[in-house]
């Protein structure tokens, strides 16, 4: 979703649904939630105050609002990306790695554009660990439920590995392995040789046993 526009009347151009037309002229229907995402924009950009003024005007008012922010380690999330051949972002003179520290610095408050009751989420914790997610649930002032965790959505077409394969088991599946496949993938070294972006790493995900290869074979002797 670009910043700077009305979702809702993006979204009736293209379908043309009686609900998404009144939504798009401000007549909003009453919502218990609604979750839109920036991904792949900057954190300055999504909360310009241009953009933040024309928040009730695009999706009406909330009575609760919260900015969440989720991250996942650098390697995986690169080797995702490029399994898809999708390392472009959506964020001007910004690239993936570049735009990775960006979150990774709002993660650790040393940025605070997200003044929306910021919550800030690890993905590979969240994948892990139940009580986490639980934890998670009620910072966003939600009941809790695992229902969902074996599903593996079809936006975007699941999976950059795996499509749909495993949706009802979605937990089998290695998301927290998948730097393993491009480990001697040149393109995917010479992304990583930041020190910079290693160093977050650690500070937000501690040691991720194995990647320590990397990092010999992103900056040999």
């Amino acid at each position: 979703m670009r910043p700077k526009e009305n979702r809702y009347r993006v979204l009736y151009q293209h379908y043309p649904k009686e609900h998404l037309r009144r939504e798009s002229l401000g007549d909003f229907a009453n919502k218990d939630c609604l979750i839109y995402s920036y991904e792949d924009w900057g954190i300055k950009q999504i909360t310009d105050q241009k953009i933040e003024k024309k928040h009730d005007l695009y999706w009406g008012k909330s009575g609760l609002r919260h900015d969440l922010l989720i991250l996942r380690d650098p390697f995986n999330t690169l080797a995702s990306r490029l399994k898809n051949d999708f390392i472009e972002v959506k964020s001007p003179n910004q690239t993936f790695m570049e735009l990775w520290l960006a979150y990774a610095k709002e993660y650790l408050g040393e940025t605070n554009y997200l003044k929306n009751n910021k919550v800030c989420v690890n993905y590979n914790r969240w994948f892990l660990d139940m009580n986490y997610r639980e934890k998670i649930a009620s910072q966003l002032n939600l009941d809790f439920s695992d229902a969902g965790i074996n599903q593996v959505k079809a936006q975007g077409g699941g999976s950059s590995f795996e499509g749909r394969e495993f949706d009802g088991k979605a937990v089998q599946m290695k998301v927290l392995d998948r730097w393993k496949v491009f480990a001697e993938d040149p393109r995917y070294l010479k992304l990583l040789d930041n020190e910079e972006v290693l160093e977050y790493s650690k500070r937000i995900f501690g040691h991720i046993p194995g990647t320590e290869v990397l990092y010999t074979k992103s900056n040999p002797e």
